[in-house]
């Protein structure tokens, strides 16, 4: 297969996932379970997607980040390795998780200034993760804190800090 070939099967194959992902409820299901299982992907056990859900960055549908980009490495391996340009499909699976955050995310509205200012300390960096220099460090992604300093990826959607 040429490269534009490669390419173009790439692209559709991280089509599909994302379109996937944004039809199941927040967190993943039984058809996200599914795929993730024909890409040969683990998905987190069912406490853990719980406590993302809880601790992360917020989502208001949609399959968790860190699965997504999990499934979306697994389905363009292939491809990439046969590339001579091994870079070009990853990039586009970088750009699609970020767009995805966009969709995914819960809209914040004006409608009341003193909910969001409630909801946003419940969410702070240091509330969530008991350190104050947590704040220090936002994902540039997901927005999620820097909460694990011996480790340079996203604990929620896999972005190199």
């Amino acid at each position: 297969m040429d490269e534009a070939a490669l390419l173009t099967k790439g692209r559709q194959a991280i089509a599909a996932i994302v379109e996937a992902a944004l039809r199941c409820p927040a967190g993943g299901d039984g058809s996200w379970d599914a795929l993730l299982a024909e890409l040969g992907v683990s998905g987190l056990a069912a406490p853990e997607r719980a406590r993302h859900l809880r601790e992360g960055p917020g989502q208001s549908r949609g399959a968790l980040l860190l699965e997504l980009r999990w499934a979306l490495d697994a389905a363009i391996a292939p491809f990439s390795q046969a590339m001579d340009d091994s870079w070009r499909l990853p990039n586009e699976v970088e750009q699609a998780v970020r767009d995805y955050v966009g969709a995914v995310k819960p809209k914040v509205t004006t409608s009341s200034i003193f909910a969001n200012a409630l909801a946003s300390a419940a969410t702070s960096p240091s509330r969530m993760t008991g350190a104050a220099d947590a704040a220090a460090q936002r994902c540039g992604c997901c927005g999620a804190p820097r909460s694990d300093r011996s480790s340079d990826l996203c604990r929620y959607c896999g972005e190199r800090l």
